[in-house]
């Protein structure tokens, strides 16, 4: 074999470690990724005074909304 074919076969072997390391390297990153926790949000002393209304209701979506006619 030519010095050539040695160099290119040496070249593919450490392309080839080189994959595998990375793969390893991958799969203990995610070995060690932990899901991140959903907060849940609460209403709870988000309202004076007792219950949400109806009245409440519209009022928030009047002021989270436009009118069509706005656009």
């Amino acid at each position: 074999m030519g010095k050539a074919v040695l160099d290119t076969e040496r070249f593919l072997k450490k392309i080839d470690d080189t994959q595998r390391q990375l793969e390893l390297l991958k799969r203990d990153l995610m070995k060690n990724i932990q899901p991140t926790k959903v907060k849940k949000s609460s209403l709870y002393g988000s309202v004076k005074g007792g219950d949400i209304t109806e009245e409440m209701i519209d009022e928030a979506k009047r002021s989270l909304f436009r009118e069509l006619s706005d656009i």
